[in-house]
């Protein structure tokens, strides 16, 4: 991993960041105290703080040592509160930062609080960031600059009289800052300091704190400057957030505790289902990709898109993922927002959405920002959301078909029949007949539609969930045309999407690329792990399309964009699975932990690797990659039970089962 020491402060190593969030939205923290990213109250809003991606004009909220002291990062256990710890021979400061939360229970048809603002009791979103000294002294710092809608619009701050707190207003936004314990201590200064441009003043505090001291900073934002201001003069100052955190200590450890993952990396597993958790957006039941955008997926490049809205594919990986481990009220919830789409048939079908149900993700450039590092162009939005994939229609079925089968709609007093079922048919119709059509695929190419092998793929998977569903709860459906164009479907992709001269499975019908998409071939059950042309189809990525670390690419195609990608972890992980499940437990094993060696030091992932610098490209923490950590160490330990129970020594076996 990239370290501290190898960077300028200007950009930290994209993993070096530890997030926090509440199902509402995320904030990145840096390892030296500052929060870097954040977006409030939502995911999608507009960032106020956006240094991660302009490290001169963006806004940051930073706490910490004023001498310049390196801090270590850890989550308190079972939790995403995250404390940041500063030593030096004088004294040791913490800094606990952390988003209250209510509940994590995933209701939000049975009376939660659809208000982005305020939580389902009335009080405001918010970020809580506790300072203590916990030995000697230490003299700290804050600094506080909010740039409103990533830093186009110019801020106005005022300060709350006896350094009560700060408000801060730039456009449509409005940020207001409670200090409190200041009015205890007697060396409190507050300042306000105007940049260069005049256009985001920054507020800065100074004091120092002795042994058993501390400052607690509670920002929130109103709907307009009047509400912000009784925000930060009332509300913030009644809360009780000692109380706040201990409850949300708590939701944190009660939910993760569902986990039933017991054995090899458990702890990495368990980061995941809570990085993953985090993601969900509470109001509606969606899940967002990852909450960032434009964290480049090549330095310097152009690879850069908004992920702050509901890939479909994404969300029902989630899903199955979360399934696995014994967390079933997201998929239920899901579920429900996909219902309430309301699609009238299957034309209708966005590949994603915003996370109220929102269609029109128009993409747009923020020319004004100098992206992370230099990338450009920044971009909000996502023009990837017309794009027609016909992967995705076997996602949702298959999410759907998985809950079905672990019991979800029996443990909730639901069945399948009725409105979803009409929507399941509607898809499967739309499969019927529109599989033959080619598409932009997994990958959301910008360029020429192609007949993909893995959409035609989950073009049979849609079949094949649908069929299950009819055959088994005897729900009406027009059973002889399904099985007739799933068959046709898989005759079609033995026919055209394997390659007999190169001995694998291609990215699309007639050319001779390879794509990691085609790792799922298996894991969706369209063909047996240990089938020849699965076998040849691995080595053949093995020896083409991987590095020198054995970390797998998406592809290596023209696909209409300059530059080139890092290894796609999902892919690796996916690469992970299949050795695996053809036996090859040992290569797999191997290839898993060298992918955790590339963690964050909080166990958190990114969508890609450079595998030359060790560094993390791509947005953060990223949805996908924790989906496939999980799922791997799952495929990992089924395999190790396998050769343990088939093994004849039984010496041996019960040595294998207790390393598990």
């Amino acid at each position: 991993m990239v370290g501290m020491t190898d960077i300028n402060r200007n950009y930290l190593p994209i993993n070096s960041y530890g997030v926090i969030g509440d199902c509402h939205s995320a904030l990145l923290v840096a390892p030296d105290g500052s929060v870097d990213w954040g977006c409030l109250p939502d995911f999608d809003s507009p960032a106020i703080f956006c240094r991660l991606l302009d490290h001169e004009h963006g806004g940051y909220f930073q706490i910490s040592p004023t001498e310049p002291i390196p801090g270590t990062q850890r989550y308190l256990r079972g939790s995403n509160v995250l404390q940041t710890r500063f030593t030096s021979t004088s004294g040791e400061m913490v800094l606990t930062d952390f988003m209250p939360v209510e509940t994590l229970r995933a209701w939000p048809y049975q009376g939660m609080n659809n208000n982005s603002w305020t939580r389902e009791d009335g009080s405001c979103h918010c970020l809580v960031r506790i300072v203590e000294c916990t030995h000697g002294e230490m003299s700290i710092s804050m600094t506080l600059k909010v740039s409103p809608n990533y830093a186009a619009s110019p801020s106005e701050v005022s300060l709350v009289p006896g350094n009560k707190g700060i408000l801060v207003s730039g456009g449509d936004q409005h940020v207001g800052l409670a200090i409190i314990g200041a009015d205890i201590l007697p060396s409190v200064t507050v300042n306000v300091v105007q940049d260069q441009e005049a256009r985001h003043p920054s507020v800065t505090l100074t004091v120092t704190l002795y042994e058993g001291e501390r400052l607690l900073f509670a920002l929130g934002m109103g709907r307009n400057a009047q509400a912000t201001r009784r925000l930060v003069e009332g509300e913030l100052h009644r809360r009780n957030f000692d109380a706040e955190l201990a409850h949300t200590l708590h939701c944190w450890r009660e939910w993760v505790s569902i986990c039933n993952y017991r054995g090899p990396y458990q702890e990495w597993v368990e980061r995941s289902a809570l990085a993953l958790k985090m993601m969900t957006y509470a109001p509606t039941g969606a899940i967002v990709a990852a909450p960032t955008t434009s964290l480049p997926e090549h330095i310097g490049g152009v690879r850069n898109w908004d992920y702050r809205f509901t890939w479909l594919r994404d969300a029902t990986f989630t899903l199955y993922a979360l399934n696995v481990l014994g967390f079933t009220d997201e998929a239920r919830a899901f579920t429900h927002w996909l219902h309430r789409l309301t699609h009238a048939d299957g034309e209708s079908i966005q590949i994603m959405y915003g996370i109220r149900g929102e269609r029109d993700l128009t993409e747009m450039e923020l020319s004004h920002l100098d992206g992370y590092c230099g990338s450009r162009p920044v971009r909000v939005g996502n023009g990837a959301a017309k794009q027609k994939q016909m992967d995705v229609f076997g996602e949702v079925l298959d999410c759907i078909h998985l809950y079905r089968r672990q019991g979800g709609f029996e443990r909730y007093g639901e069945t399948l029949d009725g409105p979803l079922w009409t929507l399941m048919c509607e898809l499967v119709e739309h499969v019927c007949a529109h599989w033959q059509d080619p598409d932009s695929g997994i990958w959301e190419v910008r360029g020429e539609d192609r007949h993909y092998v893995y959409s035609k793929v989950m073009c049979w998977v849609a079949l094949d969930r649908g069929i299950r569903a009819a055959q088994q709860l005897n729900l009406e459906a027009d059973l002889p045309r399904w099985l007739l164009v799933r068959d046709q479907i898989r005759a079609d992709i033995l026919a055209n999407g394997y390659d007999t001269n190169i001995g694998a499975f291609t990215q699309s019908y007639g050319d001779t690329a390879l794509d990691g998409a085609n790792l799922l071939l298996p894991l969706v059950g369209f063909i047996p792990p240990d089938d020849p042309r699965m076998r040849s189809t691995i080595d053949r990525m093995m020896e083409q399309l991987t590095d020198e670390n054995g970390f797998v690419y998406r592809y290596i195609s023209e696909d209409g964009l300059e530059g080139h990608e890092g290894t796609f972890t999902i892919c690796t992980f996916w690469l992970v699975d299949n050795l695996a499940m053809q036996g090859r437990v040992d290569e797999a094993r191997s290839l898993f932990e060298r992918l955790l060696s590339y963690a964050g030091r909080l166990g958190l992932f990114s969508e890609e690797v450079d595998t030359d610098s060790r560094g993390a490209l791509g947005n953060y923490p990223q949805a996908f990659t924790h989906i496939a950590l999980i799922n791997s160490a799952f495929n990992l330990r089924k395999a190790e039970i396998r050769m343990s129970e088939h093994h004849t020594d039984p010496v041996i076996a019960a040595i294998r089962l207790q390393k598990q």
